[in-house]
């Protein structure tokens, strides 16, 4: 397994993040900034994890619980604390609803996808839709949903691309169109992130042993180390922006 990251220090790291204001109206008998360092310490930091119960996304989830910062998970499997579809908006509504009853929402990870493999086509109009929906929508979605916070308040979101997002492959036409896309869009959000306290880091990982894979695949990663390469890089006080792993 090989790793590669670029990194720059024109942003600031989410530890070094103030925490947003206090209104006047909440602070009585001490100052702002003593208010400011209250809620800091009271709020419990928070991540949403699209995808977040199996394969690498439940790898990643597991690692962050370990570091005491409080994990929403969404899919459509009911063990997920929000169960639904991630490219639908009323799920992302549920899900950042639910962040917010635990502390402060600091963290945005999306793990969700699906594959979808075969001969330019071969794909019809659901198949599309499903894989589409399922590797770019939901990014978006949540992504729109919680930047705009981030960029006001501080937090980070990494996308989980993947190496079809970086090269062309075979029989995966439409696959590969939706992690483009997906890193297309990551792109813009780290140029619309540039002076503001938001972070994005974009994740390009090879093969993994996951659920995504109907059989275990020779020589394909083990997501808990991919995970592990992905929590070091948001705690690292010098912005690491892409990770490209690749199998050896």
């Amino acid at each position: 397994m090989r790793a590669t990251s670029s990194s720059s220090i024109s942003r600031v790291s989410p530890k070094e993040n103030s925490p947003p204001p206090i209104s006047a109206s909440v602070v009585t008998g001490v100052d702002r900034r003593t208010a400011s360092f209250i809620r800091c310490k009271c709020m419990a930091p928070v991540a949403i994890i699209p995808g977040g119960t199996s394969g690498l996304g439940a790898a990643i989830a597991a690692l962050l619980r370990g570091r005491d910062i409080a994990v929403v998970t969404v899919s459509r499997r009911e063990t997920a604390h929000v169960a639904g579809d991630a490219s639908h908006e009323d799920t992302v509504k549920r899900a950042i609803a639910a962040a917010e009853k635990l502390g402060e929402i600091t963290l945005l990870i999306n793990c969700a996808g699906v594959g979808g493999f075969g001969p330019v086509g071969t794909y019809d109009q659901e198949n599309v839709r499903r894989i589409i929906d399922a590797n770019l929508t939901s990014t978006i979605l949540f992504c729109d949903a919680l930047f705009p916070r981030f960029a006001r308040d501080g937090g980070t979101i990494v996308n989980v691309l993947s190496t079809a997002a970086l090269i062309a492959k075979k029989d995966e036409s439409v696959y590969c169109a939706a992690k483009w896309g997906a890193r297309g869009y990551t792109e813009v959000l780290k140029a619309e992130a540039k002076g503001t306290k938001a972070r994005v880091i974009s994740v390009a990982p090879g093969g993994m042993q996951t659920p995504f894979w109907e059989s275990p695949r020779e020589g394909f990663m083990d997501p808990r180390e991919i995970a592990k390469i992905i929590v070091d890089a948001i705690d690292r006080p010098v912005n690491v922006n892409a990770i490209v792993i690749e199998r050896n």
